[in-house]
């Protein structure tokens, strides 16, 4: 469901994706992999949205091209470009209304 990005691919990823959302994540971090969860249901009710996942600690370009310092941080993509941005957990109501707020 969700697609893999990385320092030699994130920018042409995010610049041709009309809406999305993206995770930076660290892989033993429990609070990502709720928070992928929480994705992955407000995903199946938004078919529109495709979901991105970022390794924080394997790709430092690309964490820093997104201004993202922990994990997991939720972005916000809306026509190619990072439309809002939100470190820390949400469940599944509070993503739907930061998603629509972006």
């Amino acid at each position: 469901m969700f697609v893999e990005l990385n320092d030699a691919n994130f920018e042409a990823m995010v610049a041709g994706t009309a809406s999305g959302v993206l995770i930076c994540y660290k892989k033993q971090c429990p609070h990502c992999m709720n928070m992928e969860k929480v994705l992955e249901k407000f995903a199946a009710k938004n078919a529109d949205v495709k979901l991105f996942k970022l390794d924080s600690e394997e790709n430092p370009k690309a964490l820093a091209a997104f201004d993202s310092e922990r994990a997991p941080t939720i972005l916000v993509i809306k026509s190619g470009a990072v439309a809002a941005r939100k470190a820390g957990l949400m469940n599944p109501k509070e993503m739907k209304a930061f998603f629509e707020a972006a």
